[in-house]
């Protein structure tokens, strides 16, 4: 049988696919990480790096730290003309992702991994027991598989039967001194949630039924109190979107490769974890591959392991922010009654915690 050139292939170099590879190559495994864009680059994302995720985060960067950016230690929620202030303790952090990315590939670089840019993964081939990735720039073959290459993933097909349709839009602003919390507004038909990026930098992150805004501008422009505090603002690059946004059950596996964040699954935005979410589910798909690499499981057994710790880190996390969706979604009773309720002390951070995985 001939012998694999990888023993794991990471399509995909977001936090996700970074963190597996990163994981995986100081674990002794010969990594290759393929990413199709090339870094720095922008991505929608609400860029919520949240205090569970941060040591995480320090590890897998090593000696590429960040610079230290905008603190976020309270959580306000604006919804029919009414703000609730939550705690966020300890503090969360606002990480551009235009920077992480960039700093977390290079850290993979660091740790032993080959990592290509600009190499798209147009199809994965079993074949026996070595997979065949076939890219924009000739095949590889490794021992194992992770698509880490986001909510839709040309590499996996999973049936879609949501109604509505999302999109997803970001840009950055400058605001004078932004105050250090992440701010939410709600509207009928979507939401947009504003943190800080520095002292003069905030973040706006949107998602939005696409019947009822097409542009970042028209977003800002249904939330009363964000149309009056964007009054000022002047854009620092041109929106980017992404579309359709859909939700769908979680998915730890497709075609023998294991699925690793937004892949797997695409928890809603305003919770604030989809960062924290992709670098620990690549970090454990690391971990769990790692007995098959050496020889001391079997790849099936490795799935097995990856679906159920899967399911127990991160199941609670997607079905509480669903919840929450369905009531801020709900009818104006139900949301102010969500709302008072999220208001009871104690409450409102055990509602926060409720959307974290741990």
């Amino acid at each position: 049988m001939e012998a694999a050139a990888y023993d794991l292939i990471i399509a995909g170099a977001g936090p996700a696919g970074s963190a597996c590879a990163i994981t995986a190559a100081r674990a002794g495994a010969r990594v290759l990480l393929l990413e199709k864009d090339r870094f720095p680059r922008q991505r929608v994302c609400g860029e919520f790096v949240s205090s569970e995720s941060l040591g995480l985060l320090e590890g897998l960067l090593g000696s590429g730290r960040l610079d230290v950016h905008a603190p976020v230690d309270s959580a306000r929620i604006f919804i029919d003309g009414k703000c609730l202030t939550l705690p966020v303790r300890p503090a969360a952090q606002s990480v551009p992702r235009f920077e992480l990315d960039a700093r977390l590939f290079d850290s993979a670089r660091r740790a032993g991994v080959v990592a290509r840019e600009e190499t798209a993964v147009h199809a994965v081939r079993r074949e026996h027991e070595l997979f065949c990735i076939e890219t924009s720039v000739g095949a590889f073959t490794a021992r194992a598989v992770v698509n880490a290459t986001g909510r839709w993933s040309k590499l996996t097909q999973f049936e879609v039967t949501a109604k509505e349709k999302w999109l997803g839009l970001k840009a950055h602003f400058t605001e004078s001194s932004p105050p250090s919390s992440v701010d939410l507004y709600f509207f009928p038909g979507g939401y947009c949630g504003v943190t800080p990026v520095d002292g003069q930098t905030v973040n706006a992150c949107a998602m939005v039924q696409a019947n009822v805004a097409r542009s970042l501008e028209e977003v800002l422009a249904r939330s009363p109190e964000l149309h009056h505090r964007s009054a000022g603002w002047k854009p620092l690059f041109p929106a980017v979107s992404t579309s359709p946004l859909y939700f769908r059950e979680a998915e730890t596996e497709s075609g023998g490769m294991l699925l690793a964040g937004d892949s797997a699954a695409f928890i809603d935005p305003f919770a604030g974890d989809g960062i924290s979410l992709a670098l620990q589910s690549g970090t454990l798909a690391a971990e769990v591959l790692a007995p098959f690499i050496a020889e001391k499981c079997s790849l099936a057994q490795a799935h097995q392991h990856y679906r159920e710790a899967y399911k127990k880190r991160f199941s609670p996390a997607f079905r509480n922010a669903a919840r929450l969706r369905s009531a801020f979604n709900a009818p104006k009773w139900i949301r102010t009654a969500t709302l008072a309720f999220a208001g009871i002390p104690g409450i409102g951070r055990m509602l926060i915690q409720g959307t974290r995985a741990r």
